[in-house]
């Protein structure tokens, strides 16, 4: 079986440090009537328009979830075990402000395809839909772009830093490989508060480093946003005989004869990557959605949100 077939995208090279990515805003007004619905309420610090969990006295009680090993003895309910013999956590109703985290993947193979948008261009365009409804309800969040290493920006609030977030998007290096377990450790002590994290990535990594990123983000409300173009899924019949490749993350060039086993081979293999993703999903009981950059930015941005 032919390895690593899941990294490798067929393109020219080109400079993209002067290339200015093309973010698609024209369809955000039409997201003015949307919400986003928080299915594990968050904590954070400064006032806003939805719910969280912050605990304390004085607040009414809104439901409980299950326990997690760290979490406070004070906060057991300690007569629901009596009934149930199981741990569970109070959780409060409070108005507090939703702190949003976007991870958005910036490593070279985000550069696929060659023709527009790329996979870094409707990443971005979702991530800046999605940071708009936040905006509007005037919470705060972040975009945090990441290939080997972590961009920070701080958080964001309002029309004004929501202009300059689309116009430093668009100005962005994009270029290294995809480290997200390295990507994990360095945001993980940035984020004081319970946020949701958004991973908008073509997850080309290892799936032992997927899981790691994972295990350390999944306390918080983590989202899986998995971004890839057609023709990554299934070569086209286009491609055909001897074939230059070059590998999506590294640059490497290589050749290789394509045949009608080869292709079922490649697509066998991407299939095999996505199974792994779905499994890391599953196993840590978070949503992980599979985007192809055909689908209209709209249509995904309201899937994401649960109002597709």
């Amino acid at each position: 079986m032919f390895e690593g077939v899941t990294k490798i995208g067929w393109r020219q090279r080109q400079d993209m440090d002067s290339t200015k990515h093309k973010i698609d805003t024209s369809f955000l007004t039409q997201l003015d009537r949307y919400a986003l619905p928080i299915r594990n309420r968050v904590t954070a610090v400064h006032s806003g328009s939805h719910l969280s969990t912050k605990k304390g006295s004085g607040l009414d009680l809104v439901d409980h979830r299950k326990y997690n090993p760290g979490d406070s003895l004070k906060k057991i309910d300690w007569n629901l075990y009596a009934r149930t013999e199981k741990l569970y956590i109070r959780r409060f109703e409070e108005d507090k402000n939703l702190n949003m985290v976007i991870l958005l993947d910036a490593s070279t193979s985000m550069l696929i395809p060659e023709n527009n948008p790329n996979k870094f261009e409707y990443a971005s365009t979702v991530a800046i839909g999605i940071s708009y409804i936040v905006m509007r309800y005037n919470d705060q969040y972040m975009i945090a772009t990441f290939a080997e290493n972590v961009d920070y920006t701080k958080a964001l609030k309002g029309r004004e830093e929501f202009l300059r977030t689309i116009d430093n998007l668009s100005r962005i290096s994009v270029n290294g490989k995809t480290k997200l377990s390295d990507c994990a450790d360095s945001i993980y002590p940035k984020i004081k508060s319970k946020s949701m994290i958004l991973v908008i990535s073509d997850f080309l990594d290892d799936p032992d480093s997927i899981r790691y990123a994972v295990h350390r983000l999944y306390r918080h409300e983590l989202v899986l946003i998995h971004i890839y173009d057609e023709t990554e899924r299934n070569l086209p019949e286009t491609v055909d005989g001897t074939v230059k490749f070059i590998d999506g993350e590294t640059n490497e060039e290589f050749s290789i004869s394509v045949g009608q086993e080869f292709r079922k081979e490649y697509a066998a293999e991407f299939e095999k990557h996505m199974a792994e993703l779905d499994k890391i999903a599953h196993d840590f009981k978070i949503p992980y959605f599979k985007i192809s950059i055909d689908n209209r930015p709209i249509d995904t941005v309201l899937t994401i949100i649960g109002k597709g």
